[in-house]
């Protein structure tokens, strides 16, 4: 009699979580309402995903589909929420919206991606620091900091060249940070003031540019 009890608990939990991911999955659909609303309705419904594994690649899709929606909150919700069920796939959609539109859908692309810092993955990173669309004008972007930032959390004497460059980069923030990082992987410690001064003459002199 437990047995039958709890297997008929476990029914209507699965029917209800089916039920609660349906309900989320036409809230972020429905273009009426707000931007907040859809977008958290997304992310409940990867929750839901996550908790209840039945027809979990189905679930999948229906979240990975947002990924194409013509909004952009929609298609950062959709990175966010594969990334909290399905880490993979949310790296290859990650892939293809690190050129997106707009700043935020990339910048969560560039979260997603950085969690694994392969070869590849540094390389797809490295060259969004010259993309156009990461400047406002001549203005580096904040998303080109982010970049500096994640690249730094794996730096290793390999990436040198990539941290030499940003010695030299318009935006004195990245120059800085650059300068810092190369201290580190290299082991050559500069002192003092004009820190990125010197790191440049430094590099100018061991033409290591």
């Amino acid at each position: 009699m437990k047995f039958l009890f709890l297997s008929l608990v476990f029914v209507v939990q699965v029917h209800a979580a089916r039920d609660d991911f349906s309900a989320n999955i036409n809230s972020a659909e429905n273009e009426k309402l707000g931007m907040s609303s859809r977008w958290s309705a997304l992310i409940k419904a990867a929750k839901v995903a996550k908790l209840e594994q039945v027809d979990h690649p189905e679930k999948l899709e229906q979240i990975r589909k947002f990924s194409e929606s013509k909004e952009w909150y929609m298609r950062n919700a959709s990175l966010v929420a594969l990334n909290k069920i399905s880490p993979l796939i949310a790296m290859r959609e990650a892939k293809k919206l690190i050129y997106d539109k707009s700043l935020v859908v990339r910048s969560a692309a560039v979260e997603i991606i950085s969690t694994n810092l392969s070869e590849e993955n540094k390389t797809i990173l490295a060259s969004e620091m010259t993309k156009a669309y990461n400047f406002h004008k001549t203005s580096s972007l904040w998303i080109r900091k982010q970049i500096v930032e994640k690249m730094s959390l794996a730096a290793s004497l390999s990436d040198r060249d990539f941290f030499i460059k940003g010695l030299f980069d318009s935006d004195s923030e990245i120059a800085h940070m650059s300068a810092r990082i190369l201290s580190k992987i290299t082991g050559e410690t500069i002192q003092g003031t004009r820190v990125v001064e010197k790191w440049q003459a430094l590099v100018k002199q061991n033409k290591w540019l």
